[in-house]
Protein backbone atom coordinates (compact mmCIF):
# COMPACT_ATOMS: atom_id res chain seq x y z
CA UNK A 1 0.00 0.00 0.00
CA UNK A 2 2.80 2.13 0.64
CA UNK A 3 4.42 1.66 -2.85
CA UNK A 4 1.15 2.22 -4.16
CA UNK A 5 0.78 5.50 -2.38
CA UNK A 6 4.12 6.64 -3.45
CA UNK A 7 3.85 5.93 -7.08
CA UNK A 8 0.54 8.12 -6.77
CA UNK A 9 2.29 10.59 -5.27
CA UNK A 10 5.00 10.55 -8.48
CA UNK A 11 2.49 10.61 -10.90
CA UNK A 12 0.27 13.21 -9.38
CA UNK A 13 3.03 15.18 -9.47
CA UNK A 14 4.39 14.82 -12.76
CA UNK A 15 0.75 15.86 -13.97
CA UNK A 16 0.91 18.74 -12.26
CA UNK A 17 4.18 19.74 -13.70
CA UNK A 18 2.37 19.21 -16.55
CA UNK A 19 -0.66 21.65 -16.09
CA UNK A 20 2.20 23.85 -14.73
CA UNK A 21 4.21 24.05 -17.80
CA UNK A 22 1.24 24.23 -19.89
CA UNK A 23 -0.60 26.96 -18.32
CA UNK A 24 2.67 28.70 -18.41
CA UNK A 25 3.22 28.17 -22.49
CA UNK A 26 -0.27 29.36 -22.68
CA UNK A 27 0.18 32.20 -20.93
CA UNK A 28 3.17 33.48 -22.86
CA UNK A 29 1.67 32.93 -26.23
CA UNK A 30 -1.35 35.13 -25.31
CA UNK A 31 1.00 38.05 -24.05
CA UNK A 32 2.63 37.83 -28.16
CA UNK A 33 0.55 39.40 -30.73
CA UNK A 34 2.00 40.51 -34.35
CA UNK A 35 -0.56 42.91 -35.96
CA UNK A 36 0.04 44.12 -39.57
CA UNK A 37 -0.87 48.05 -39.87
CA UNK A 38 -0.39 49.45 -42.90
CA UNK A 39 -1.14 48.17 -45.81
CA UNK A 40 -4.88 48.57 -44.78
CA UNK A 41 -7.85 47.04 -46.99
CA UNK A 42 -7.96 48.56 -50.41
CA UNK A 43 -5.20 50.61 -50.00
CA UNK A 44 -3.36 51.84 -53.20
CA UNK A 45 0.26 51.48 -53.65
CA UNK A 46 1.84 52.95 -56.42
CA UNK A 47 4.77 51.59 -58.95
CA UNK A 48 8.23 52.64 -58.65
CA UNK A 49 7.22 54.65 -55.54
CA UNK A 50 8.42 54.32 -51.71
CA UNK A 51 5.75 52.10 -50.37
CA UNK A 52 5.65 51.73 -46.37
CA UNK A 53 4.97 48.31 -43.97
CA UNK A 54 3.86 48.99 -40.64
CA UNK A 55 3.53 46.80 -38.04
CA UNK A 56 3.05 46.27 -34.38
CA UNK A 57 4.18 43.91 -32.17
CA UNK A 58 3.85 42.61 -28.63
CA UNK A 59 6.11 39.74 -26.64
CA UNK A 60 9.16 37.99 -27.35
CA UNK A 61 8.61 37.63 -31.63
CA UNK A 62 12.07 37.75 -32.26
CA UNK A 63 14.59 40.26 -33.97
CA UNK A 64 13.27 39.71 -36.84
CA UNK A 65 10.35 39.28 -39.67
CA UNK A 66 10.21 37.97 -43.04
CA UNK A 67 7.73 40.49 -45.60
CA UNK A 68 6.24 38.91 -48.55
CA UNK A 69 4.12 40.16 -51.41
CA UNK A 70 1.41 37.80 -52.26
CA UNK A 71 -1.06 38.31 -55.37
CA UNK A 72 -4.50 35.88 -55.02
CA UNK A 73 -5.78 35.15 -58.57
CA UNK A 74 -6.00 31.37 -60.96
CA UNK A 75 -2.58 31.30 -60.24
CA UNK A 76 -0.92 32.30 -56.66
CA UNK A 77 2.19 34.45 -56.72
CA UNK A 78 4.60 35.44 -54.46
CA UNK A 79 7.72 37.77 -53.95
CA UNK A 80 9.88 38.26 -50.87
CA UNK A 81 10.11 41.65 -49.70
CA UNK A 82 12.87 41.51 -46.93
CA UNK A 83 13.55 37.88 -45.78
CA UNK A 84 14.48 39.42 -42.84
CA UNK A 85 13.90 42.87 -41.92
CA UNK A 86 14.57 44.04 -37.98
CA UNK A 87 10.79 44.12 -35.79
CA UNK A 88 11.68 47.51 -34.73
CA UNK A 89 11.84 48.91 -30.62
CA UNK A 90 9.40 49.51 -28.51
CA UNK A 91 6.41 47.37 -29.56
CA UNK A 92 6.20 48.16 -33.32
CA UNK A 93 8.54 48.69 -36.58
CA UNK A 94 8.11 49.84 -40.87
CA UNK A 95 9.88 48.83 -43.85
CA UNK A 96 10.00 51.23 -47.08
CA UNK A 97 9.60 49.40 -50.28
CA UNK A 98 9.69 50.34 -53.76
CA UNK A 99 7.31 48.69 -55.99
CA UNK A 100 9.17 47.58 -58.99
CA UNK A 101 8.18 48.78 -62.37
CA UNK A 102 8.27 45.12 -63.23
CA UNK A 103 4.89 44.16 -61.36
CA UNK A 104 2.07 44.74 -62.97
CA UNK A 105 -1.04 46.65 -61.99
CA UNK A 106 -4.20 46.15 -60.56
CA UNK A 107 -6.06 44.52 -57.34
CA UNK A 108 -5.58 41.24 -55.27
CA UNK A 109 -2.31 41.92 -53.50
CA UNK A 110 -1.59 41.24 -49.93
CA UNK A 111 1.51 41.29 -47.96
CA UNK A 112 2.00 38.95 -45.34
CA UNK A 113 4.90 39.41 -42.08
CA UNK A 114 6.52 36.35 -40.15
CA UNK A 115 8.21 36.28 -37.21
CA UNK A 116 11.15 33.81 -36.08
CA UNK A 117 8.70 31.98 -33.80
CA UNK A 118 6.07 31.48 -36.68
CA UNK A 119 3.74 34.25 -35.68
CA UNK A 120 1.80 36.02 -38.92
CA UNK A 121 -0.31 37.99 -40.13
CA UNK A 122 -1.15 38.67 -43.70
CA UNK A 123 -3.25 42.02 -44.66
CA UNK A 124 -6.13 42.59 -46.77
CA UNK A 125 -6.17 43.33 -50.48
CA UNK A 126 -4.93 46.07 -51.91
CA UNK A 127 -4.10 47.61 -55.42
CA UNK A 128 -0.73 48.32 -57.55
CA UNK A 129 -1.40 51.29 -59.69
CA UNK A 130 0.70 52.55 -62.43
CA UNK A 131 3.19 54.61 -62.14
CA UNK A 132 5.22 56.53 -65.60
CA UNK A 133 7.61 53.81 -66.19
CA UNK A 134 5.86 51.26 -69.07
CA UNK A 135 3.93 48.53 -67.87
CA UNK A 136 4.64 44.61 -67.88
CA UNK A 137 1.39 42.85 -68.10
CA UNK A 138 -0.93 39.89 -69.92
CA UNK A 139 -4.05 40.67 -71.00
CA UNK A 140 -6.99 38.41 -72.40
CA UNK A 141 -8.59 40.09 -75.28
CA UNK A 142 -12.41 40.26 -75.08
CA UNK A 143 -13.99 37.79 -77.24
CA UNK A 144 -16.66 39.12 -79.72
CA UNK A 145 -20.12 39.41 -79.28
CA UNK A 146 -21.54 36.13 -80.11
CA UNK A 147 -18.41 34.05 -79.69
CA UNK A 148 -18.89 33.34 -75.79
CA UNK A 149 -21.01 30.52 -76.64
CA UNK A 150 -18.72 27.53 -77.17
CA UNK A 151 -19.88 24.00 -78.92
CA UNK A 152 -18.30 20.47 -77.51
CA UNK A 153 -15.96 19.55 -80.55
CA UNK A 154 -16.06 22.76 -82.10
CA UNK A 155 -12.82 24.69 -82.42
CA UNK A 156 -11.95 28.50 -80.88
CA UNK A 157 -9.70 31.13 -80.93
CA UNK A 158 -7.63 32.23 -78.09
CA UNK A 159 -6.28 35.87 -78.34
CA UNK A 160 -4.04 37.85 -76.30
CA UNK A 161 -1.98 40.99 -75.80
CA UNK A 162 1.03 41.80 -73.81
CA UNK A 163 3.82 44.43 -72.95
CA UNK A 164 7.01 44.80 -71.31
CA UNK A 165 8.44 40.62 -70.84
CA UNK A 166 6.36 39.13 -68.64
CA UNK A 167 8.15 35.97 -69.95
CA UNK A 168 8.54 33.81 -73.00
CA UNK A 169 6.20 31.26 -72.41
CA UNK A 170 2.34 31.39 -71.20
CA UNK A 171 -0.25 29.16 -69.80
CA UNK A 172 -4.08 28.66 -70.72
CA UNK A 173 -6.68 26.94 -68.47
CA UNK A 174 -10.55 27.36 -68.51
CA UNK A 175 -11.90 27.54 -65.06
CA UNK A 176 -15.63 26.19 -64.02
CA UNK A 177 -16.32 28.39 -60.66
CA UNK A 178 -19.30 26.59 -60.21
CA UNK A 179 -17.65 23.60 -59.59
CA UNK A 180 -14.16 24.97 -58.42
CA UNK A 181 -12.51 23.09 -61.60
CA UNK A 182 -9.64 23.94 -63.43
CA UNK A 183 -9.27 22.57 -66.88
CA UNK A 184 -5.77 23.03 -68.26
CA UNK A 185 -5.67 24.18 -72.60
CA UNK A 186 -2.00 24.31 -72.99
CA UNK A 187 0.63 24.13 -70.61
CA UNK A 188 3.35 25.85 -72.16
CA UNK A 189 3.23 27.61 -75.77
CA UNK A 190 5.12 30.85 -76.75
CA UNK A 191 3.59 34.39 -75.64
CA UNK A 192 3.61 35.61 -79.34
CA UNK A 193 5.16 37.83 -81.28
CA UNK A 194 4.70 42.25 -81.32
CA UNK A 195 2.64 42.35 -78.25
CA UNK A 196 0.20 39.72 -79.71
CA UNK A 197 -0.39 36.17 -78.90
CA UNK A 198 -2.97 33.17 -80.53
CA UNK A 199 -4.22 29.99 -79.73
CA UNK A 200 -6.34 27.64 -81.70
CA UNK A 201 -8.16 25.42 -79.54
CA UNK A 202 -10.72 22.48 -80.01
CA UNK A 203 -13.42 22.26 -76.86
CA UNK A 204 -13.28 19.11 -75.68
CA UNK A 205 -16.20 17.27 -73.95
CA UNK A 206 -16.89 19.16 -71.29
CA UNK A 207 -20.30 19.69 -68.85
CA UNK A 208 -22.46 21.68 -70.26
CA UNK A 209 -22.71 25.35 -68.17
CA UNK A 210 -22.24 28.83 -68.36
CA UNK A 211 -19.49 29.25 -65.64
CA UNK A 212 -16.69 28.62 -67.84
CA UNK A 213 -13.74 31.81 -67.46
CA UNK A 214 -10.72 31.90 -69.52
CA UNK A 215 -7.31 32.18 -67.71
CA UNK A 216 -3.69 32.95 -69.01
CA UNK A 217 -0.54 33.14 -66.90
CA UNK A 218 3.11 33.34 -67.69
CA UNK A 219 4.74 30.12 -66.97
CA UNK A 220 8.08 31.89 -65.26
CA UNK A 221 6.32 34.43 -63.07
CA UNK A 222 2.71 34.29 -61.98
CA UNK A 223 1.91 37.68 -60.91
CA UNK A 224 1.71 38.24 -65.02
CA UNK A 225 -2.25 36.32 -65.07
CA UNK A 226 -5.21 37.58 -66.53
CA UNK A 227 -8.79 35.75 -65.95
CA UNK A 228 -11.69 36.93 -68.51
CA UNK A 229 -14.62 39.37 -66.97
CA UNK A 230 -17.37 37.47 -68.85
CA UNK A 231 -17.89 33.67 -68.78
CA UNK A 232 -17.79 31.56 -71.66
CA UNK A 233 -21.19 29.24 -71.77
CA UNK A 234 -20.19 25.65 -73.03
CA UNK A 235 -22.84 23.51 -74.86
CA UNK A 236 -23.52 20.05 -75.66
CA UNK A 237 -22.52 18.69 -79.38
CA UNK A 238 -25.76 19.60 -81.44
Amino acid sequence: MKRFDFMTKIVCAGLMGLLLTSAVGLAASKEMKLKLNEPGQAAEWKIGADNTIKWSYRGELGPTIKITLQRVGWQNARLTIAEAAPIGPERSGSFKWTAPDSLPPGGNYTVKITAENGFNETSGEFSLVAGKSPLTQISLEALPKGAEKWTVGAPVSLRWTYSGNPGQMVQLALINKADSDLIPIVASIPIGIDGKGRYDWTVPKLKPGGDYYLAIASTTNAFYQDMSKTPVVISATK
